[in-house]
């Protein structure tokens, strides 16, 4: 079983149904479709947004048994906006349950994605508690990927958990962030800042080819032959 930790967005796919996204999202889908047992751990506010999460994520075929409801933070909307703050791709910057159409983007303007709120302390946010309290439900896990930022003390829980399970653990980190210190056998993956849902892809399958029992650098060869990716030559 694979578990990742993060939090989930809604969103608006582009035929108007609601839906789940963000990277953990994606990590979490892509794995799933190469035949992995997928739960996530993670975080929605207690509201019509985090209804729809939870209907998407189990639609998708990812389970949701340790995804916490947050009574005070609304859950984070994921949008794609240009440069002027317009958004487009179906995907409406407004509030979820707004039934306002979005303007179109530009197709000069690479679309940006976004959260909603912009300021992350008015979303959810996985403390220590809740990875282990998570964690030690799925405690069956063969693969832990953190796919979100977390505190030290959450992101210990998360390490106590995989050398308890004796699982492979994963770490996402933004592009140019600093490596925290980690076991020497744990995988630390840079995300790109311009991602376009294809690393969340590469990384799903990595976690996929870990949990069949494959060694962290065949798993991550397999990865990138089936994202069609080329070996760098430096």
């Amino acid at each position: 079983m694979i578990v990742v930790v993060g939090l989930p967005a809604y969103t608006d796919a582009p035929d108007g149904e609601r839906c789940a996204g963000g990277l953990a999202v994606d990590v979490a889908v892509a794995a799933g479709r190469r035949g992995a047992t997928v739960e996530l751990v993670g975080k929605v506010g207690e509201d019509g947004a985090g209804d729809a999460v939870v209907v998407a994520l189990g639609r998708m075929g990812v389970g949701h048994a340790a995804l916490l409801r947050d009574p005070v933070r609304p859950t984070p909307v994921l949008t794609v906006s240009a440069g002027s703050g317009t958004t487009g791709s179906g995907i409406a910057e407004r509030d979820a349950e707004s039934s306002a159409e979005a303007p179109e983007i530009d197709a000069d303007v690479a679309p940006v994605a976004r959260l909603l709120p912009d300021d992350a302390a008015l979303r959810p946010t996985l403390e220590a508690a809740d990875v282990e309290l998570g964690l030690r439900y799925l405690a069956a896990a063969g693969v832990i990927v953190v796919a979100d930022l977390l505190s030290e003390p959450a992101l210990t829980a998360a390490v106590d958990a995989a050398a308890f399970a004796t699982a492979r653990l994963v770490l996402l980190i933004p592009e140019g962030a600093a490596v925290p210190v980690l076991p020497a056998e744990a995988t630390v993956l840079e995300a790109p800042i311009d991602d376009d849902g294809s690393f969340g892809r590469l990384v799903g399958t990595f976690a996929a080819a870990l949990d069949a029992g494959s060694e962290p650098g065949a798993a991550f060869n397999e990865a990138v032959r089936s994202a069609g990716w080329e070996p760098s030559e430096n």
